[in-house]
């Protein structure tokens, strides 16, 4: 074990309503591009008819010749009946009307949502997979098209649409659901409720994890997940397979590994080539489930599982993850967590020094940072994650979300061989510094003052509730050696 992993508190646990979906929340495009680039015609066309100049030739850019291919590359992977965004964008009569926003919000970084930025602070060792970003001429196409009125073009002249993102796990080998419901209600003001689920995978033999996906139930009340694999099947005991009010960790006596975390929006979790999770036969899954209460009455969840996809093959690397900061693994640098009402940029640090289970581990350990992520609360506006290397003190930014948004987060993998991904040593420093704005200028306190009746900040200090923050740095790494 790399670090300490704390079981009495989930990582991705603010409680929060059900998010407020803003113009630019709506555009929510994922996945990546393929449009070729924009043959944009700007000039005046005159007073033209169903897309088309005077002359009697298509405006361009249109829908059929240049921005659907766009669209069903990038955006209707989310965007589609029943996806996870609240419509469509599968035709032209239903995005047309969204064009002069989506051109907004491309151009200001909005959409497709992505936060894992490069800045003057923070060179990233690698690229991260599945970037969604657009091209500046996949950009300037949209925003051509927007100019343009939006027109439709000659069906006839429309261009072939490649296949839509599939945002599902490919070749699972098994899905397994929970055993039995859970309904979610308001009690008095309590709208935060955590229930763990154990779910069987079915697996009757040793295997190794190489994917996993959270298959969400009832999306209007689930908030985020933690996955951890309960190798004695203790979890096996609950009634229908559901233990509630579990609080923030396991639900069970015995240690169970966490090996993933879900939130709305999030992807399927894919480990790196010669990387996996250990599945022992006859263990079983625990989901600590958050549920946020809507206000709109009750509401059942009875689909949530897993969707696994395993070998039999030992994996070079086992893969596990680890929590740092507050709450976490790890020193405060700045004393306990408080962010004062009114404070604009507060600053709250954090130090760990690279350990297994605060003790150091030999240098014939090979550990591999593959993925990283961030999770603070709605006062937050600014995070950063690197690692100090113990021999050089060479700094390596891991990962800088400099335009915070609590409704976007997600698990960065980094676009690289695990033989060449950052190596953890013993000794080596994470850093964290979280960066808050407890003020009503920021959209995401007043949000959360709303919440709960409030108008004007307050000290806000650790915890889980809607006004309470955290800091924290999740960290997927990749074990070879003893």
């Amino acid at each position: 074990m790399l670090a300490s992993l704390r079981s009495v508190h989930p990582p991705f646990c603010a409680p929060c309503g059900p998010c407020v979906l803003t113009v630019s929340l709506l555009l929510a495009c994922s996945g990546g591009s393929g449009a070729s680039e924009s043959t944009a015609n700007t000039e005046t066309a005159g007073t033209e008819t169903a897309g088309t100049e005077t002359t009697g030739e298509a405006l361009r850019p249109n829908w059929h010749q240049d921005v659907a291919p766009l669209i069903t590359s990038a955006c209707v992977g989310c965007h589609s009946t029943g996806g996870i965004a609240p419509f469509a964008m599968q035709s032209y009569e239903q995005t047309a009307p969204w064009s002069e926003v989506m051109a907004d919000d491309v151009d200001e970084g909005l959409m497709p949502p992505w936060h894992a930025l490069t800045t003057d602070v923070c060179a990233p060792p690698s690229d991260y997979k599945h970037d969604p970003r657009l091209t500046d001429a996949e950009k300037t196409m949209l925003r051509d098209w927007a100019d343009l009125g939006a027109p439709e073009g000659d069906p006839e002249l429309a261009a072939a649409l490649p296949d839509a993102p599939n945002l599902d796990l490919p070749n699972p080998s098994k899905i397994s659901t929970m055993g039995s419901s859970v309904t979610i209600e308001p009690e008095g003001k309590t709208l935060d409720f955590f229930h763990c689920l154990s779910i069987d995978p079915g697996n009757t033999s040793d295997v190794f994890l190489d994917g996993l996906q959270l298959i969400a139930g009832n999306r209007e009340v689930l908030h985020h997940v933690l996955v951890y694999v309960d190798t004695t099947a203790e979890s096996a005991a609950w009634p229908g397979g559901v233990k509630q009010d579990c609080g923030g960790g396991t639900g069970i006596n015995g240690s169970a590994q966490l090996i993933s975390t879900w939130i709305p929006g999030g992807l399927p979790m894919e480990t790196p080539d010669d990387v996996a999770i250990p599945l022992p036969a006859g263990s079983r899954m625990i989901l600590n489930v958050h549920y946020h209460a809507t206000g709109n009455g009750p509401a059942v969840d009875d689909a949530t599982g897993l969707a696994f996809r395993w070998q039999d093959k030992v994996p070079e690397y086992t893969s596990i993850f680890a929590l740092l900061g507050e709450p976490g693994d790890g020193d405060s640098l700045t004393g306990p967590l408080m962010v004062p009402a009114g404070a604009k940029e507060h600053v709250e640090e954090y130090a760990w020094e690279v350990s297994a289970n605060g003790e150091p581990f030999p240098d014939t350990i090979d550990a591999r940072l593959w993925a990283v992520a961030h999770h603070m609360h709605k006062v937050a506006v600014d995070m950063r994650m690197w690692v100090v290397d113990r021999d050089t003190g060479e700094e390596t930014c891991l990962l800088h979300t400099p335009r915070w948004d609590f409704n976007w987060q997600r698990l960065y993998a980094y676009d690289t061989p695990v033989t060449e991904a950052v190596r953890l040593k013993a000794g080596d420093t994470i850093r964290l510094r979280c960066v808050y704005d407890n003020t009503i200028d920021n959209p995401g306190t007043a949000e959360a003052l709303a919440e709960v009746g409030l108008d004007a900040p307050i000290d806000v200090y650790s915890g889980e509730e809607t006004l309470d923050e955290m800091c924290i740095g999740a960290i997927g790494v990749a074990l070879k050696g003893g």
